[in-house]
């Protein structure tokens, strides 16, 4: 009895309530704060136009007398000793909500000033007479938070001056405001001024008293973020960066934390979450070795807590390999057959970013000499493996993976070159899979024409190699004329001896033109893998098979195996 008294005595690490959108953003004892950590403000326009829709669909399901509510999820807020509340889940909502409240304040100030000065007071921003200082009902991050107090919650006055964004974060703030701009101009296009007024009071209604949320609130820090990632696992999807950065900043010491929000401001500094969430992937794997999506944060938090991982440290690195990373991505180097080559992968598509890893090993580690040597002999082994054999790639993964990591600890350069070479497809093997290769890929196809070109020339300078000015051509056409379509036409359309590289010009002038009358553009073409077509009577399954054939017997030139030394 006494074990159960005991129990029921000890106070919940956390208590959950319901609230209206309306108590937290009056909230002023202490006011809402958003961590550095936690991301920038990211709702598109999507996102807003369908949390517009739900408020304006649920308005007309109402009588006069609004009775009902609109439940928008949970939130997950913390009670610090410093007298702040930080709220580490459901920014994106509570953000959105004070857009909308910010142009229906302007919108109402027309017709009754004093009822826009009470929701400025109440949900926005006031002045603390007794501390001399404004206080803001919702501070967003670091980012964000100047250009949304200037944009959002300040009081616009004739002396109002608009700010100028400087990241993306602040496009999507803007735009959200002017498509609620919208939203309620067209509204007051239709009605008289007094109904337009009834109506934008209604809506602050419903958007401060009638949609709720589970305000899930702590007065432990580490408590609340448990619950956040507890939030994460069931799938409510919130973001594995924004759990690493609160981890990370948690276990800093107060004096480092400053250093460390401004670190990962390059980390989040990609466009996308998922680009984010790539690169702490691509950055784990090519530390540690192989990690799936799913599993990631949890691998990273163990690892973290387990070697005790100081965190100012693992910023730092993390910082330095983001910028590291965007420079692969972009294809920008120093070395200018670096930068090609990076290119080429870029070129590949999608798949190709397994490489990533390896490369931001090899980037990071290696003399630059080595650098492109390891990274050609990547390249040619991914081209060999996956774009000419079509195999499946979680064999590659586990060898490339595993030189990304024994590259960091011991820098041999020379047992990750033999590594490629031992498990890449043999030359027989790659001239066979040539000669049944058919691919969809535009990026991937044109890759592999123009070095093929570019062998028959003898040089890496395509007189005309821009994707916008020539064109992958099908030579036995996608559309073929009436009676003309040939069996298994599916079969043959996509394959590589049917295909060749054809200037936009020509490209346009015999667009699903049959072979005969393509000749003369042909022989008029620049393009050597072109010019040699003409040398064909006919185009039929036949003449495909024997083109294909011969670029194959082309292809372990192109893409070499790369021995190491001696």
């Amino acid at each position: 009895m006494s074990t159960q008294l005991q129990e029921q005595q000890t106070p919940a690490p956390y208590q959950p309530n319901k609230r209206t959108v309306g108590e937290l953003l009056s909230m002023t004892s202490p006011p809402i704060i958003v961590p550095d950590w936690q991301r920038n403000y990211s709702w598109t326009l999507s996102h807003v136009e369908t949390f517009w829709n739900d408020l304006l669909g649920f308005e007309r399901r109402q009588g006069e007398k609004i009775v009902s509510e609109y439940f928008l999820g949970s939130v997950v807020i913390v009670e610090t000793s410093s007298n702040q509340h930080l709220l580490l889940d459901g920014q994106q909502r509570l953000a959105t909500s004070a857009i909308l409240l910010s142009v229906i304040r302007d919108f109402v100030r027309p017709h009754r000033d004093n009822a826009a000065t009470r929701i400025q007071a109440r949900y926005l921003a006031d002045f603390d007479d007794a501390r001399n200082t404004m206080v803001y009902k919702l501070t967003l991050n670091s980012y964000d938070r100047e250009y949304f107090r200037r944009k959002i919650s300040e009081f616009r006055t004739g002396s109002y001056n608009e700010p100028a964004p400087e990241h993306a974060s602040h496009n999507l703030i803007s735009g959200a405001r002017a498509f609620f701009e919208q939203a309620f101009q067209n509204t007051y296009d239709e009605y008289s001024p007094e109904a337009a007024f009834n109506w934008s009071l209604r809506i602050q209604d419903i958007l401060m008293n009638h949609m709720t949320v589970i305000a899930v609130t702590s007065t432990n820090e580490d408590s609340a973020a448990e619950v956040f990632e507890t939030l994460n696992d069931r799938g409510i999807g919130l973001s594995t960066p924004d759990l690493l950065r609160n981890l990370v900043i948690r276990r800093a010491p107060d004096a480092a934390r400053k250093d460390i929000v401004d670190l990962w401001h390059e980390v989040i500094e990609f466009d996308t979450d998922t680009e984010i969430k790539s690169f702490l992937r691509h950055y784990w794997i090519s530390h540690y070795g192989d990690i799936k999506t799913q599993g990631l944060y949890r691998e990273i938090k163990s690892h973290l807590i387990g070697k005790n991982v100081e965190s100012l440290g693992f910023s730092t690195s993390l910082k330095d390999a983001a910028g590291t990373y965007r420079d692969i991505k972009a294809a920008r180097d120093d070395n200018a057959e670096v930068g090609k080559l990076l290119e080429d992968i870029a070129d590949l598509g999608a798949g190709a970013n397994i490489l990533y890893p390896v490369i931001l090993s090899i980037t990071e580690t290696v003399s630059s000499e080595e650098k492109t040597l390891l990274i050609k002999a990547l390249l040619n082994l991914y081209v060999r493996h996956s774009v000419i054999s079509q195999m499946e790639n979680s064999r590659l993964e586990n060898v490339i993976y595993r030189v990304a990591r024994e590259l960091r600890e011991n820098g041999n350069s020379q047992q990750a070159l033999n590594d490629f070479a031992t498990f890449a497809p043999d030359d027989d093997a790659i001239r066979e899979a040539f000669q049944r290769l058919s691919i969809s890929h535009n990026g991937t196809r044109r890759y592999l024409l123009n070095k093929i070109e570019e062998t028959k020339r003898g040089t890496e300078e395509l007189t005309v190699s821009s994707s916008s000015k020539v064109h992958v051509e099908h030579i036995y056409p996608q559309t073929p004329k009436e009676g003309e379509r040939l069996d298994n036409h599916d079969q043959i359309i996509n394959r590589l001896g049917n295909l060749t590289l054809l200037s936009r010009r020509f490209n346009t002038a015999i667009k699903n033109g049959t072979f005969d009358e393509k000749k003369p553009y042909y022989q008029e073409s620049e393009i050597v893998l072109t010019k040699e077509l003409c040398g064909f009577e006919k185009w039929d399954r036949n003449a495909i098979e024997v083109r294909q054939i011969e670029l194959a017997a082309t292809i372990p030139d192109i893409w070499p195996v790369i021995l190491p030394d001696g």
